[in-house]
């Protein structure tokens, strides 16, 4: 008997319209857990929708998607809300952190507002992706590279299956890009199927996988090589 593990995610021609034009045209993804991925494309290709689509925001027009074998299609929509809460973290490009609490409580808010609930498992984590000096410092002190990886904490405290990032190193210097690369990869680590949009192939060479969007259609997976990882 078969005793595997699904994929974490599994889409099948995926696809989503919108009534203005664009949206995404087909995506074909599987995604398993503990590892990296990567899509790229051009502003306007359909990053945005994918990673809605896979984040359980959007509800797609065509095709299938299965999280951990759980087709969402079939969901109730407030079954889909409570598998996006438990099972999906999302780091936003505006990251989206709440300037009047600290980096601990930030990460811890993901649980909801009684923060010192999870202020063990909050700073366990930061301790884990090596900020764990930064867990007292108001985020309104941090620069924008720790602000970010504070942003990745929050996304994985959950241990969620999936986790989503949204240009996660725009905007930083390499150096800093590869911290926050780090503690993407060490998400993985911890279990995550790990999936990031960028229009940086540095970044993209260094996951297990990089895909490539292009007029709302993603390619298949090119596997890269680990041992040549390097963003420089």
């Amino acid at each position: 008997m078969n005793t595997a593990s699904p994929p974490a995610v599994v889409a099948e021609g995926l696809a989503f319209g919108y009534a203005s034009g664009g949206g995404l045209v087909r995506a074909d993804l599987t995604l398993a857990a503990g590892t990296t991925a990567a899509v790229e494309g051009p502003s306007g290709s359909g990053k945005s929708t994918l990673l809605a689509l896979l984040g359980l925001i959007l509800s797609p027009t065509a095709g299938s998607l299965h999280i951990t074998g759980t087709d969402t299609g079939a969901l109730a929509a407030a079954d889909r809300d409570l598998m996006r809460l438990r099972s999906i973290g999302i780091v936003l490009q505006d990251l989206g952190l709440l300037p009047f609490l600290n980096a601990w409580e930030n990460v811890a808010a993901a649980f909801g507002p009684r923060l010192a609930r999870h202020r063990t498992e909050a700073r366990a984590l930061l301790g884990d992706l090596g900020m764990g000096d930064l867990a007292e410092s108001r985020v309104t002190e941090l620069s924008g590279g720790q602000r970010q990886r504070i942003a990745v904490a929050r996304a994985a405290v959950k241990q969620p299956v999936l986790i989503l990032a949204d240009e996660p190193t725009s905007g930083l210097d390499p150096r800093t890009a590869r911290s926050v690369m780090d503690a993407l990869r060490s998400c993985a680590e911890r279990g995550a199927a790990v999936l990031l949009v960028t229009h940086d192939a540095a970044v993209a060479e260094t996951c297990d996988r990089r895909h490539v969007l292009d007029e709302g259609v993603l390619s298949a997976a090119e596997p890269l090589n680990a041992p040549e990882r390097s963003l420089g």
